[in-house]
């Protein structure tokens, strides 16, 4: 099965969180999205309760999103942020979410060492799932840089297919951290620029597949879910929308 590849330019945080949505929600083919944000953000964690920053994120013109996924608080400032959305099953990929996890970590370290950094798998931290900024700890799925962590991700399961998206620290967001959410998790110093990373990134999961990804756009299906994901986020900032496979629903609205 060949795996797609989607190289999005910068969207506004709505529009990113709603696409990763329904590229889970029309799950037919595996895929690797990396992306960038239009202006600095904040994605909260699914089940993260609204911080008491937002009035200061609000007056600075932040916008802050909810993201289909757990964990806590992160900056959007200049980093690069990759998406993989795969059906269950896919061939070559742990079904399970443990496997899973660290397949996609393993595969991302060796982009990150071909774009030269000495990146490392990160090591398990007492309590950082319950952290309301995400970089301020580790569960030991991650990648780190020099003991510091470089990359937080999140994963969202379904029945039909699994959503694992992250963020890769390569820029200097320290301000914003103390700032907006009073903590100032240690910078990885990611001297690499998001072009040169992402080039590499792509390059790892060619060679991990042995295959090339097939360049892609979204489709008709997912861009109208999407469209639909960013009206519900306009009206309510902080929404999540629900999740439900456009393989479930009657036959005519998926030709609609």
């Amino acid at each position: 099965m060949t795996w797609r590849l989607l190289l999005d330019p910068p969207a506004s945080a709505a529009a990113n969180m709603s696409v990763d949505e329904a590229l889970l929600v029309c799950a037919r083919r595996p895929l690797l999205r990396l992306y960038g944000w239009a202006r600095p953000s904040i994605s909260l964690g699914y089940r993260q309760a609204p911080p008491s920053w937002l009035a200061r994120a609000a007056g600075r013109g932040i916008a802050v999103v909810r993201r289909p996924s757990g964990g806590g608080a992160v900056v959007h400032a200049g980093d690069l942020t990759y998406a993989v959305v795969a059906p269950l099953p896919t061939p070559g990929l742990p079904g399970d979410l443990r496997g899973s996890f660290e397949w996609i970590r393993d595969v991302l370290v060796a982009g990150l060492r071909q774009a030269g950094l000495d990146a490392r798998r990160g090591t398990h931290r007492e309590g950082s799932d319950r952290l309301d900024v995400c970089f301020a700890g580790a569960t030991g799925f991650e990648v780190e840089l020099a003991g510091r962590k470089l990359v937080g991700s999140a994963q969202r399961r379904t029945p039909w297919a699994f959503l694992q998206h992250g963020s890769i620290r390569l820029s200097d967001d320290a301000a914003l951290y103390r700032e907006l959410l009073g903590e100032e998790p240690p910078l990885p110093g990611a001297d690499v620029s998001a072009e040169v990373a992402g080039r590499a990134i792509v390059a790892a999961f060619e060679g991990a597949l042995d295959a090339p990804l097939e360049i892609s756009e979204l489709t008709a299906a997912e861009r109208r879910e999407q469209t639909a994901r960013v009206a519900m986020r306009a009206r309510e900032p902080l929404l999540a929308p629900p999740l439900a496979s456009s393989r479930f629903r009657p036959f005519a609205d998926r030709l609609a």
